[in-house]
């Protein structure tokens, strides 16, 4: 098969759509089960981005890894992701050898971590390349070689291994390995972790930029909601292990109906405007519940300043506003939550109180 036969192939794949319900993860610790992820939901519209976002250990990657076949054995995992209609939760190694790359690709937040250190970083291209396609070496190499160039790097430097190329280079060698079978879903886990802000402005516009180009499905994971704002149509909030609201990103970054992600948009620095004075950054007191032991009620319950007692004893229900949806019992409230979370004494009484 010649280049052009292949790219041609390529370049037929349609994009995918997504659709996970009920995901739940629970690792096996010494500790007892630590229930990562529960009754995770969401659904990404073929050549869709969807945006998933939240703190540090809310189970954004766990997620991800799910999706991947790449969580750990023995790993409690329920629910089903459907690819294209296809359940790709718990398959054998040989049917996730064959989605893998091919149909769902992966850009990991940790670029040194993924790439084998020796082997040079053409030679792991061109392997996922012919694992899934018919080809010789010289095709699958022209192939890396036309990744390269569109992530910005230089054809000759895919002889190199990858202790030879910067973070940023790192980075974009992976985003070329992700693309090469030009998969319909592209995972990003937080590809611009550990970055300066410039590569990471970079690394997004690149990523952006080659999205527009090859119009295929993603699912964002990040913890900024700016990089959201700029890139998805929808976005899904988690917090603790379970999604507290979902919808148009327009929607629920400008008008949240849970006041976890009323909190989120506090700690953002927004541009100032004239004449106004400028907003203060503005931090969500507390810390995560431990999941080993998750309270009974709302989990955002210990450190939401409007949480009432039905909060901290009843799991909230899901309500919907139109196309966007929150965990809350008090959405109903929504605007006036969105009055009092942009004034900091309302957090300060919560950071006094706890």
């Amino acid at each position: 098969m010649s280049l052009a036969e292949l790219n041609a192939r390529l370049a037929a794949k349609p994009a995918a759509e997504l659709r996970v319900d009920g995901l739940s993860v629970t690792y096996n610790t010494a500790r007892g089960p630590f229930h990562a992820v529960e009754d995770v939901g969401f659904t990404v519209p073929a050549g869709t981005n969807l945006g998933l976002v939240g703190e540090s250990g809310c189970g954004k990657s766990t997620v991800v890894k799910a999706l991947m076949g790449l969580l750990p054995e023995g790993t409690g995992l329920t629910g089903r992701a459907l690819l294209d209609g296809d359940d790709i939760l718990g398959l054998t190694d040989d049917a996730l050898r064959d989605v893998r790359w091919n149909r769902i690709a992966l850009i990991t937040q940790s670029a040194m971590n993924s790439l084998d250190p020796v082997y040079s970083i053409g030679d792991q291209i061109v392997e996922a390349i012919r694992a899934h396609e018919p080809v010789g070496r010289a095709t699958a190499w022209a192939r890396a070689e036309e990744m390269f160039a569109l992530v910005g790097l230089p054809a000759a430097r895919l002889t190199e291994f990858p202790h030879m190329f910067s973070g940023g280079m790192r980075q974009r060698a992976v985003i070329a390995m992700a693309l090469a079978l030009n998969a319909g879903m592209l995972l990003a886990d937080e590809p611009t972790t550990a970055l300066d802000p410039i590569m990471q402005s970079q690394i997004m516009a690149r990523i952006r930029g080659i999205h527009a180009h090859m119009r295929r499905s993603m699912v964002l994971v990040t913890h900024d909601i700016a990089v959201v704002a700029e890139t998805c149509e929808t976005t899904v909030v988690m917090y603790a292990g379970k999604v507290v609201e979902s919808g148009p990103t327009g929607q629920v970054l400008g008008r949240p109906l849970h006041p976890y992600t009323m909190g989120l948009q506090n700690a953002f620095p927004r541009l100032p405007v004239r004449g106004a004075p400028r907003q203060p950054l503005i931090s969500i007191p507390g810390v995560v519940p431990n999941l080993a032991s998750p309270p009974p009620g709302c989990r955002f319950a210990g450190r939401c300043p409007f949480a009432a007692d039905l909060c901290r004893t009843t799991p909230p229900p899901v309500a919907a506003a139109g196309p966007q949806q929150a965990a809350c019992h008090f959405t109903d409230r929504a605007e006036e939550f969105r009055a009092a979370a942009a004034l900091p004494e309302t957090w300060r009484k919560m950071r006094a109180a706890a």
